[in-house]
């Protein structure tokens, strides 16, 4: 083979080589370039966490659900929250496509969110409960505080992290124009003239929440005197109690709840039950059914329904103190949190439960 000849196959080969080594790095890039961008960041329980730096699915639980339905409904990858037919024409056809699951680690990690966030009171026992869920889904479970005293802080927090300041200042504005409101003039009102308040729970209203409790913390936020004098059932509340308990604390005002449903059988027993026609509330015809949706806006769930739930049992209890246009901040309420526009005939239906009720509310002056 002349020298010629060797010198052509030489240089065909290195090109080979070269075009052989172009084709592999093309299949195998460097190994960094495909690694997720991440961040650290911490939560409000002061546990430090490394997140992926663009946040775009999570995982909330059930407490949290209609906090982050209003921070960030798009970036939700289930629900949990029982609804209605009732509840459903509020809600984003999006959201109702969802998933329904109950929570289970297994299933948690099948939807593979970026990032678990845990809505409820921080202490010792729920920050172990979030680092055992993360451990167990290999996810990241972030904890925000679910005490509607400490909201401001967590809306913050939650544009903060979610990248959706816009949406949060919004909520933080709302809250701070009329929570902000009822928290200052609460604390003013004299011992003699708070409002004796019964929350009436369970199909004959003998199931209740004291105060100090999250299901019941509106009555403390507003300055009402909650006259249940029970224990706390941790976690599920409703305490039982008797009727002669009852009779004992003799309530100036009942407020019912309505369980998981748009069913009032509860305020319907109370109004016709002969022991509880010996109750001072009864008497005087102030028993309230508390509005229900989309959800009800005193609790179960404990979320950011609570605040609407507020300024109403505020402008109810004491109309002399505050004087809030109720039809208007609740149609603001609504497009901030819920992202619905009301009409007048759901404005008057969500407000007034009660048919009689809902009548006189569609006067003007009401």
């Amino acid at each position: 083979m002349n020298r010629d000849l060797q010198r052509v196959l030489r240089k065909t080969g290195c090109i080979a080589v070269s075009l052989f080594l172009i084709v592999l790095s093309a299949c195998n890039p460097v190994k960094k370039s495909i690694q997720t961008a991440t961040q650290e960041v911490t939560d409000m329980a002061g546990r430090t966490m490394v997140i992926p730096d663009t946040l775009r699915h999570l995982y909330v639980n059930r407490p949290g659900s209609i906090l982050l339905y209003a921070v960030a409904p798009d970036m939700l990858v289930s629900r949990s929250l029982w609804m209605t037919d009732g509840t459903k024409k509020y809600l984003k056809s999006s959201y109702l496509r969802l998933p329904y699951i109950d929570g289970s680690v297994e299933e948690i990690v099948k939807l593979r969110p970026d990032i678990i966030i845990s809505s409820f009171n921080i202490n010792p026992k729920t920050k172990d409960d979030a680092d055992k869920l993360s451990q167990k889904t290999g996810i990241p479970v972030f904890m925000v505080e679910m005490d509607m005293n400490k909201y401001d802080q967590t809306f913050k927090v939650l544009g903060d992290l979610l990248n959706r300041k816009t949406q949060t200042d919004r909520m933080r504005g709302f809250l701070h124009t009329c929570l902000d409101t009822i928290s200052i003039k609460a604390r003013e009102i004299p011992a003699k003239q708070r409002v004796r308040v019964y929350y009436a729970e369970g199909g004959r209203g003998l199931n209740t929440d004291p105060s100090g409790s999250f299901h019941s913390q509106i009555l403390d936020v507003v300055g009402a005197v909650n006259v249940a004098q029970v224990g706390i059932v941790a976690g599920q509340g409703m305490s039982a109690v008797s009727m002669e308990q009852l009779l004992l604390w003799n309530p100036d005002v009942v407020l019912v709840w309505t369980g998981m449903s748009s069913s009032m059988n509860t305020l319907q027993y109370i109004m016709s039950d002969n022991l509880w026609a010996r109750t001072r509330a009864v008497k005087n015809r102030k028993v309230y059914q508390i509005p229900f949706q989309p959800f009800g806006w005193f609790d179960r769930p404990p979320g950011t329904n609570r605040i609407m739930g507020a300024i109403w049992a505020a402008d109810l209890l004491y109309p002399e103190i505050y004087h809030f246009n109720l039809k208007q901040i609740t149609r603001e309420y609504f497009d901030i949190f819920y992202h619905y526009q009301l009409t007048d005939k759901e404005l008057a239906e969500v407000l007034h439960p009660y048919p009689e009720q809902r009548e006189k509310s569609l006067s003007p002056n009401h």
